[in-house]
């Protein structure tokens, strides 16, 4: 120890760690691999028969309402979000303001007359229930054919409604029918040449 101090500062001193002579540890070099090989495995193994209740929980029967009325769009949610505020989520409308839509004739009636109802508006005299109301209804033809489908099939099926499910095709056919049309229908007398 004394020998070491009376040599120059310089030798001394110990080297300084070199990285290439302490590689990472073989151990883990070979545990990193062998997990990359399993997730590769793993990958190319995967043929999607797992237990459906693994995943989201949707069985073949939910994916296959998808094609059902509405293309698995959902009308009670879009009723919420776009109709309530005015026919109210109970469907009983506001009297002398908004018509109801349970036990009405223009809902349960025909289902074409309903998603033109829907596409352009309606603006004018409407006798609803014996009432008439006299006021705007705004155009959704914004909304896919999907969800005009699943609106109209909520509507005409809650409430005590009765009537016959709205599929995606008919609303498409009605929209073509009607395509250069940019006004709201003229209440219930333009209406009822509806078929």
């Amino acid at each position: 120890m004394i020998e070491r101090l009376r040599q120059p500062p310089r030798q001394r001193e110990f080297d300084d760690p070199d990285e290439r002579s302490t590689p990472v540890p073989r151990g883990l070099a070979a545990l990193a691999a062998a997990l990359v090989a399993w997730g590769a495995w793993y990958i190319t193994t995967l043929e999607g028969t797992a237990d459906p209740s693994l995943g989201d929980r949707r069985t073949v029967a939910a994916l296959a309402a998808a094609t059902a009325p509405g293309g698995g769009s959902d009308g009670g949610q879009l009723f919420a979000s776009k109709c309530a505020a005015c026919h109210q989520a109970s469907g009983t409308g506001v009297a002398g303001v908004f018509p109801p839509l349970a036990g009405s004739a223009w809902v349960t009636g025909s289902p074409t007359r309903l998603v033109q109802i829907l596409l352009h508006g309606i603006q004018g005299p409407l006798d609803v229930n014996g009432v008439t109301y006299n006021g705007l209804m705004p155009p959704w033809k914004s909304l896919r054919d999907d969800e005009i489908a699943a609106l109209a099939t909520y509507v005409r099926t809650s409430w005590g409604n009765g009537a016959d499910a709205v599929f995606t095709a008919t609303v498409a056919e009605q929209r073509a029918a009607t395509a250069g049309r940019t006004t709201p229908w003229g209440g219930g007398a333009e209406l009822a040449t509806v078929p």
